[in-house]
């Protein structure tokens, strides 16, 4: 899994962290750039914490599972992108990054986390 992280950190310029994240909150595995400052323990738990919320199911029972979040700050953006049975992908970018580019990489390298994890 290690692998397919650091995978995501090589192809996605102005990545900061990626993290693989159970329902609890807690990393399975992550991996983070040299140049970036980013406490991916914290983002991750912070993440989870935003998916339960708005993961509850709406009154009427429609809108299905929760497949992505993406949360766009002045100098970050994090997406959280489910990988299956309660399990997230947590990737957080740096300033200048090109946001379609860090989705399409999260849901690619949610694919291949999703396969690996059965």
């Amino acid at each position: 899994m290690k692998a397919i992280l650091t995978g995501v950190m090589s192809r996605l310029p102005g990545a900061l962290g990626v993290a693989v994240v159970g329902p609890d909150g807690i990393q399975v595995e992550s991996a983070s750039s040299a140049t970036g400052i980013v406490n991916m323990e914290w983002a991750a738990a912070e993440g989870m914490d935003l998916v339960r919320r708005a993961g509850t199911p709406a009154p009427d029972g429609q809108g299905g599972p929760l497949e992505e979040i993406t949360i766009a700050a002045r100098d970050r953006l994090t997406v959280l992108r489910s990988v299956g049975a309660g399990y997230f992908l947590c990737l957080v970018t740096g300033p200048g990054t090109n946001p379609g580019q860090a989705r399409y990489e999260a849901w690619r390298t949610g694919l291949q986390v999703r396969e690996m994890l059965g």
